[in-house]
This record gives structure tokens, sequence and C-alpha cells, in this order.
């Protein structure tokens, strides 16, 4: 698997980047509020469902993606109900025995939950990036559309009820920055490249986003992998 170290926290010359251009890139973060949202409301991911529509409901709304395609006119009133959720209850069945089962393997609170992929032995990581994959693919045929593929809003779902593993991938990230269509490989390139730059730099990645509400890993990696996006890229409908 090819590594992403270089693009995202590492510069060209494979040097790791310094946590003063990490803290600066998330102070001027513009979706720290709903990052910060899907980590607090997402721990007490009930049975029956509430929780995923609105947790779902408010990432898709904050990251742009209920303008159009199949989630339009998805929206979270000021009263907290749910409009035109019917395609993220059929997520929600699609779905839902094998999130409920991962997010209960997941600590509830503390260091523990905010780094849960660095806590994992390879063979632990290698069945979750499976699970995922497994789910993403689930969930393509009702986040697919005539000019998507799904996979920009099945990889926000997924991070908006499990942002301790899931990095919500764009476009431009999926063609350009991971070279994959596979959710399962690019967490699994995540956290090998988290693990290299900790490891260099002598410092937690979680810690440099905490005083803004990013506390998990991915939330962090999130900012860094956007920073690294190509400043221009031809129209792509992942």
């Amino acid at each position: 698997m090819a590594s992403v170290r270089n693009t995202i926290l590492f510069n060209k010359a494979g040097e790791p980047k310094g946590p003063d251009e990490i803290c600066r890139e998330v102070h001027k973060f513009p979706y720290k509020s709903a990052s910060q949202r899907a980590i607090l409301d997402s721990v007490n991911l009930g049975p029956n469902g509430t929780e995923f529509i609105q947790c779902t409901a408010r990432v898709l709304a904050n990251f742009g993606m209920t303008r159009g395609g199949r989630f339009r006119g998805v929206r979270v009133t000021k009263g907290g109900t749910v409009r035109n959720k019917q395609i993220l209850v059929d997520c929600w069945k699609t779905i839902k025995s094998d999130l409920l089962d991962v997010r209960s393997r997941i600590p509830e609170r503390g260091r523990a939950r905010d780094r849960y992929l660095l806590e994992l032995s390879e063979a632990e990581l290698a069945d979750l990036t499976t699970r995922i994959w497994s789910m993403t693919k689930r969930l393509l045929p009702l986040t697919m559309s005539q000019n998507s593929y799904g996979l920009v809003g099945a990889s926000k779902i997924l991070f908006a009820v499990l942002p301790e593993i899931v990095l919500p991938t764009d476009n431009s990230q999926w063609v350009a920055v991971f070279k994959t269509v596979d959710l399962g490989d690019v967490i699994s390139m995540m956290t090998a490249d988290i693990r290299s730059w900790e490891s260099e730099r002598k410092a937690t990645l979680d810690e440099l986003g905490r005083p803004y509400g990013l506390t998990t890993l991915p939330s962090v990696y999130n900012v860094m992998a956007m920073a690294a996006r190509p400043r221009k890229l031809g129209k792509n409908h992942l």
C-alpha cells in the first residue's frame, strides 16, 4: 500500500510537519464545529436510529452535502427535528447491526476513545477496516446518484457516527491524495501515517486539536488531509 506521508503529515522532503503548522491549519479549518458536534453526539448511539439520523443529518448539512444529490433537502430544524430523513432511515437499516457492534467496542470517554485506532493490534485494525469497507459498499446503492458513485456521502455518514475511526473523504482526496476508492484502505493509510508522525515528532496528534474540540485522531488528520488537496482538479463524482 502506497504511503501518503509526504502529502499530509510530512513535507515533500519526508520531514514531519511541525505542531505549530498543524495547529494553524486546525485554527482556520472551516468545519471545526461540525466535527466537534459529531464527536460529542455519536457517543450514545442508540438502537432506534434517532441519534444516527440526527448525527448524519448535521454532518451532511454542515459539509454541504444537502444542497443537491441524494441528500437534497435533508436538514435539522432548530427544534432538532430532521426533515426529509427517509434516506437516512434507509442507511440506518442497511448498516445498523454492524455499526452498533463496532460502536460498542469503542471506549465512551477519555484518551482511549480519541486514540482508538492506535490502540488496536494489526489483526484488529485489519478486521475493523474490512468491516468499514463492507458497510461503505452497502451504503453506496443509497448514496449513489446519476452524478456520483456515492463514496463521499458514505464516508461522511460513517464519520458522523464513527469519528474515532473514519475519515470524511471528498472527491479530490479520493483521486489525488489517497488514490483509492476503498475507505478501509484510507483508514489503514491514515493510521500508519499518524504512527510514523508521532514516532518521529515525539508528540500526539490528537492533542493538537483538543483546544478546538477536535479530539479524535481522524478529526485532526482530516484537517491536514483537506489542506493537502490539490488546488485545481477536474470534476470527479465519487
